[in-house]
């Protein structure tokens, strides 16, 4: 009976793992899943397969992928406005502009993490000299994105921007080729 339980809890793990939109619970899953698989191994007295699963699958694995998760979302944009010589508290809470709130929670909702940075910088200084995922420049109610031509996540914001009403803001994507402007 136990061994049909876990048969059956492995087929749903699988399932599930597979079918969920989420990249971090899937991870976890798929540890859950070879955690069950273990067990399963030890029930059939296969116990040198079972340490070797539970050591391999369900841990080791897991954890690099979650690490690996970690460090592949953290997503660096560079804000600057034509406007303002400097930043101060409330450039960043008031007028940063829905813009950069939109931008922030897509990046958000696709589990990664955007690191925003606020700079007074000339936007073209940024573009030759620093590592960046994405450049925001605003020039009064115009908005400049730019990032990289094979950015899959670029075509995303293209799209998602599409689709929402901005009204009088003027939101001009570019694209860049790698190391076209940048020497970082």
């Amino acid at each position: 009976m136990l061994e049909k339980v876990f048969l059956i809890l492995t087929v749903v793990l699988a399932i599930i793992s597979i079918s969920t939109t989420k990249l971090r619970r899937a991870v976890i899953y798929l540890g859950l899943f070879s955690l069950v698989i273990s067990f399963t191994y030890l029930l059939y007295s296969a116990p040198d397969v079972a340490i070797a699963e539970a050591i391999i699958g369900s841990a080791l694995s897991t954890i690099l992928y979650l690490v690996a998760l970690k460090k592949f979302q953290v997503f660096t944009i560079y804000y600057t406005n034509y406007d303002y010589n400097e930043i101060n508290y409330d450039h960043v809470t008031v007028r940063r502009g829905q813009i950069l709130k939109d931008i922030e929670k897509f990046y958000v909702d696709r589990e990664m993490e955007p690191q925003i940075i606020y700079t007074t910088e000339n936007f073209k200084h940024i573009l030759k000299t620093k590592n960046y995922d994405l450049l925001i420049y605003q020039k009064h109610s115009d908005f400049y994105i730019y990032g990289f031509e094979k950015d899959y996540q670029l075509d995303a914001i293209e799209g998602y921007f599409m689709n929402e009403d901005h009204g009088n803001l003027d939101i001009n994507i570019i694209r860049c080729k790698e190391g076209e402007y940048n020497d970082a």
